[in-house]
């Protein structure tokens, strides 16, 4: 299993400015992370600058609704992302760490999955208040258009990953995926093609595949049905057409876009594809 770790950072003070506590990191994205397996992330939680010996109660936890993503669904069961001892104890010199496993039951249902997870971690109070400290993780299970049962969650993208490859300049390419709507009432969608400004990782957004880089213009993607009206329990597959002009340069394997599905309801599903370019 190939593992793809883009690394998020941004610091949370629990003191003064001067005296700052941080974790590292702060939020990362796991991609293409496969069923079944159970492993060792090769990412420790580290907590620097803390002024008191601890000790320190890591809590893995399903992010509340109004911090969550859009395009990601809370982690099924957050005890999947787990840490072999989940209290640590600061050194001498402040800094606290714990190396971070993940499993995934082997179950199909969770291919094509993005998901969102929260670990808190609490130092015992310095000076009159203590606040928790957050890190967010995005866990992204591998993509795949064969699948034997329907997606976890109420809307399900299948598969999360679509390609469009061996591109050529001025010449239209079709890629499709199945939308899924696994609610108990029937969802009208809107679809639509995003990217993202570069972010100095002071904002929280889907990130960039590696190797790719977001296409120039989404207009060079056009969408079979810009909306999708489906019933309970059922699905529909839809399709994308690409058309990069001639003499358009890109760096690494090609493009990206991301292909945001919601439903019109308030607070109704959402999910996302990537849409990967290549040439």
């Amino acid at each position: 299993m190939k593992k793809i770790l883009n690394i998020f950072l941004f610091t949370i003070m629990i003191t003064s400015i001067s005296h700052a506590a941080t974790i590292s990191p702060a939020s990362f994205c796991l991609e293409k992370f496969d069923i079944g397996m159970n492993m060792d992330l090769g990412i420790s939680f580290t907590m620097s600058n803390v002024k008191n010996s601890g000790p320190i109660v890591l809590n893995v936890k399903q992010p509340p609704a109004n911090r969550v993503l859009k395009g990601y669904i809370p982690i099924p069961d957050p005890s999947w992302l787990y840490f072999l001892n989940p209290q640590v104890v600061p050194g001498k010199n402040g800094v606290a760490s714990a190396r971070m496993f993940l499993k995934v039951p082997n179950q199909n249902k969770y291919l094509n999955q993005h998901w969102m997870v929260h670990v808190g971690a609490a130092p015992p109070s310095v000076s009159l208040f203590s606040m928790e400290m957050v890190g967010v993780y995005m866990i992204e299970t591998r993509a795949s258009k064969t699948i034997t049962e329907r997606p976890y969650g109420k809307l399900g993208i299948v598969p999360s990953r679509v390609y469009a490859n061996r591109m050529k300049p001025d010449q239209k390419k079709s890629a499709s995926f199945v939308i899924y709507n696994n609610d108990k009432i029937l969802h009208d969608y809107q679809i639509s093609v995003h990217t993202f400004e570069p972010s100095i990782y002071t904002k929280l957004q889907i990130s960039q595949a590696p190797g790719f880089e977001w296409v120039k213009d989404t207009k060079w993607i056009q969408l079979a049905h810009p909306s999708l009206s489906i019933p309970a329990n059922q699905k529909k597959e839809t399709t994308v057409w690409v058309n990069i002009p001639k003499n358009v340069q890109y760096k690494g394997e090609g493009f990206e876009a991301i292909i945001i599905v919601e439903s019109k309801k308030n607070d109704g599903p959402n999910g996302f594809a990537r849409l990967l370019i290549s040439f």
